[in-house]
């Protein structure tokens, strides 16, 4: 398989990523608890392999800020995807933010070398501005559904970006 087909089978992991991260924004009333986390662990998956498709892309134009953004956003996606491993103690909130912080750091700076759309990292930011305002409100549901809907539309954007990039590999 060629480097242009990887990178644009990330493109297409991370559309359906954040088309399923946005769709799963009204998922935590719905289900079993055991359905909701296995919808989790597949959106994840997905975004997993759209972001190693983004970087594989961009990886020189991003440099090391952008590689310093790549590794946070990776080591949030273990944090969240390991916050139920340990009993009493709730991770998803640190994994989180270093998600959004490095999908902020890394898109930000593709878009300062203009291999990305502004509206794409700005996305990241009101999502990421939009649940920590929900997190100090306390039990603020719909907050969290306007942030996870914004998470999901930046990271399809970002997917489309990254496919369209590809096709001219």
């Amino acid at each position: 398989m060629s480097r242009g087909a990887l990178i644009r089978a990330g493109g297409t992991a991370a559309i359906v990523g954040g088309i399923l991260r946005a769709a799963a924004s009204f998922a935590p009333s719905l289900g079993s608890d055991t359905e909701r986390q296995l919808l989790y662990l597949v959106v994840d998956m997905f975004l997993l392999l759209g972001l190693l498709g983004f970087y594989e892309l961009r990886s020189q134009d991003v440099g090391r800020t952008g590689a310093l953004g790549f590794l946070l956003a990776l080591f949030g996606l273990v944090v969240v995807r390991s916050s139920r491993v340990i009993s009493g103690l709730d991770l998803y909130p640190v994994g989180a933010m270093a998600v959004a912080g490095g999908l902020i750091v890394l898109c930000g700076r593709a878009w300062s070398v203009k291999t990305l759309r502004v509206w794409v990292p700005a996305a990241f930011v009101v999502s990421t501005l939009v649940g920590l305002v929900g997190t100090v409100a306390g039990n603020s549901e719909g907050l969290f559904v306007v942030s996870g809907v914004f998470f999901g539309a930046a990271f399809a954007g970002l997917g489309r970006e990254v496919w369209s990039a590809a096709r001219r590999l």
